[in-house]
């Protein structure tokens, strides 16, 4: 029997790998100073962490592999992370990123080709067998067969799915190495030195596939890439707190995790600027108006005119006059001084140049002192020159991206666009950190191997093009959802948009419509409110996992509180872990928030500003919701007032419902939104 033979190879495998780990856990770690010593613990640490990871969940796959010309069917077992054994030499558990495991997440059977790319080059050969295996805490859980070769094709695939989309969620995002399927695969290995852009429907994976490249990519190309120049950018805190774990269970650490206002104001570096409150800028945009606001501050012409008017800034902070330190005596004409600034140093932003002008004066004046004799001659002359030299460099004043910026907008005639110190809006980041770079330059350990941008469709075309100046060879990973866009006043309407910014031969656009989130009827029921959109991406399409209709009822607004409180015992009564109650405003959230917390004490309630996600009951706003995971969901107040037949109504209702796995419930007083009633 399958499970017997993989519990026995199971609890062979775990002998060994306990073996090792207890080994390395008795030697004291290293912390002196000889080099050799330090390559060693080195060596141990990251087999110390491969082992920790091993030791939970040793492998999730099986895989029986013939290969050409060789007369023996090879087993391998992968898992998170590789594994060796001390005492033969051999593969113990194959690392899911190896060129092998490839095999495993992109064969299917029938007449697909059968070959995966090693760094010796093409392998090929024959599959005998491949095989899910579930383990949990060192315990074998189940075993499917997703193809025998021989046999029919069997439906332990979707089988395996299945059982491993049915499990519950916590309060944070898990892997999903044991699941990954073609699509998925086929960009978790694309290969580096393209802009890979996602566009995927909700419940895709698309995010937890971001993750996964990165693992990939470190693995991949590790004499390219480190750890620590890699970044990713989230949407908010609490979106960055509910992904925290992933890259850890991949044994992967060290990747910058931040939002992008954040990290522009640590770039900035200015005190005396502050963001403007995110959450109150939201809070404005959702619940009053819903019309659809021009970003021009995140167009490509706006970088061009930021760019046109700060070439002339440049011009205009040089000096106009020679520089003479000594009376007659001639000195550096005014002519030289610009041949040096706009030949020599012509590759250097702007405070560079400057910085290597000082240098080149100075040295000029301590050659030139040397033409007295006298030693004390020579000191005073140059200590005069020097003086000079200070007196002619304080010309050039100071300038802080802010002060640059408003001089801008002021030349631009759109002085009433610029934002008080104290409240920097989101579109003057991009214009803020251009400037800050052309100024002040880009540090070479300042730019990024590789750039992950979540929900990307909230990001504007000038803000990718200041992180495309900081990354090399165009290295990005940018995903998210066009019918996801609820910020409509900063994001994109089309992909193409960054298609161009990058060119098409060094970019790749990817499309997943296959939804692994949430059951058949829920994705069918969330497909009718995409239907009101204009330009709206493709439908979902569920895998099937069938579960309960979705839930739709009028309730007196008098009754409405009690049917809330009725609601969320009920899913605490069929075990739901995670629960939801999703209203249209953050206020609405507050009005009905003490009551709920009178019965649910263990209720929280979730806004732009808060930092994590807890899991257990949640309250809180449409707008907070995106990019959240809850085993049951309760839109409340789905009526016209909330959600009118808008585009922007629409998008925020679409994410709602689409935050729900496996239960949804709508209830509305009054009259229905037209977006749940009519197609």
């Amino acid at each position: 029997m399958p499970f017997d033979e993989e519990k026995e190879v199971l609890n062979n495998t775990l002998a060994v790998i306990n073996k090792q780990y207890e080994r390395l856990a008795s030697i004291p770690e290293y912390r002196g100073d000889d080099f050799n010593e330090k390559v060693l613990e080195d060596s141990r640490r990251r087999l110390r962490e491969s082992l920790t990871i091993a030791k939970k969940e040793p492998y999730f796959e099986r895989l029986d592999f013939q290969a050409e010309e060789k007369n023996e069917v090879t087993t391998t077992y992968i898992g998170k992370a590789g594994v060796f054994d001390e005492k033969t030499g051999n593969v113990l558990i194959t690392d899911w990123r190896a060129p092998i495991a490839s095999l495993f997440y992109g064969f299917n059977g029938g007449e697909d080709d059968v070959y995966y790319r090693s760094p010796d080059g093409l392998v090929e050969g024959e599959i005998y067998l491949k095989r899910n295996i579930a383990i949990y805490d060192q315990k074998l859980q189940r075993v499917v067969d997703r193809y025998i070769r021989g046999e029919q094709e069997l439906s332990g695939a979707d089988e395996f799915l299945l059982y491993k989309l049915g499990d519950q969620k916590d309060n944070r995002l898990r892997d999903i190495v044991a699941t990954i399927q073609g699509e998925q695969n086929e960009i978790i290995r694309h290969p580096l030195h393209q802009a890979v852009i996602i566009q995927g429907v909700a419940g895709s994976g698309k995010t937890t596939v971001a993750l996964h490249r990165l693992a990939y990519l470190l693995y991949e190309y590790r004499e390219q890439l480190t750890a620590h120049r890699m970044i990713i950018f989230a949407p908010n805190t609490i979106f960055l707190d509910y992904i925290s774990q992933v890259l850890p269970e991949l044994g992967v650490g060290d990747i910058v995790q931040t939002t992008f206002p954040q990290w522009v104001m640590t770039i900035i570096d200015d005190p005396d600027c502050q963001l403007e409150s995110l959450s109150e800028r939201r809070k404005a945009f959702f619940e009053s108006t819903m019309v659809h606001q021009d970003n021009w501050k995140g167009t490509l012409a706006f970088q061009q005119q930021i760019r046109k008017q700060l070439l002339q800034l440049e011009k205009d902070w040089l000096p106009e006059e020679d520089f003479v330190p000594w009376e007659n005596k001639q000195g550096v004409p005014l002519e030289k001084i610009k041949n040096w600034i706009e030949i020599d140093f012509k590759d250097n932003a702007a405070t560079k140049k400057f910085e290597r002008l000082k240098a080149k004066l100075t040295r000029w004046v301590e050659i030139e002192a040397k033409m007295y004799e006298d030693k004390k001659e020579q000191a005073q002359a140059q200590k005069e020159g020097k003086k000079e030299l200070r007196k002619y460099l304080r010309k050039w004043k100071k300038r802080k991206p802010y002060d640059l910026y408003a001089e801008i907008l002021k030349r631009m005639g759109k002085a009433d666009m610029l934002p008080p110190k104290q409240k920097i809006a989101l579109d003057d980041l991009a214009p803020l950190l251009d400037i800050h770079d052309y100024w002040f330059g880009i540090e070479k350990e300042e730019r990024f191997d590789h750039v992950v941008i979540d929900e990307a469709q909230d990001f504007s075309p000038y803000q990718v093009a200041v992180l495309h100046v900081r990354t090399k060879r165009s290295s990005f990973t940018i995903l998210g959802d066009l019918a996801q866009g609820i910020h409509s006043d900063e994001g994109i309407e089309q992909w193409q948009s960054f298609i161009d910014l990058f060119g098409s031969s060094r970019s790749k656009f990817f499309e997943i419509t296959k939804s692994y989130r949430s059951t058949y009827e829920i994705i069918a029921f969330s497909n009718t409110i995409l239907s009101h959109l204009t330009n709206r991406p493709g439908y979902a399409e569920p895998i099937f996992r069938s579960g309960e209709e979705v839930n739709l009822q009028q309730v007196d607004a008098e009754a409405k509180k009690d049917r809330v409180i009725n609601w969320i015992q009920q899913m605490k009564d069929q075990d739901m872990h995670t629960i939801a109650v999703i209203f249209r405003s953050e206020a609405a959230c507050h009005e009905i928030y003490p009551s709920l917390k009178s019965v649910f004490p263990e209720l929280n309630m979730m806004t732009t500003e808060d930092k994590t996600y807890e899991g257990g009951i949640s309250l809180l706003p449409v707008y907070v919701s995106k990019g959240l995971e809850f085993d049951s969901v309760l839109m409340v107040d789905v009526d016209e007032a909330s959600y009118p037949t808008t585009e922007q109504a629409a998008k925020l209702l679409y994410v709602g419902c689409t935050r729900a796995l496996h239960h949804l419930s709508v209830i509305y007083c009054g009259t229905p939104s037209k977006l749940i009633t009519s197609k």
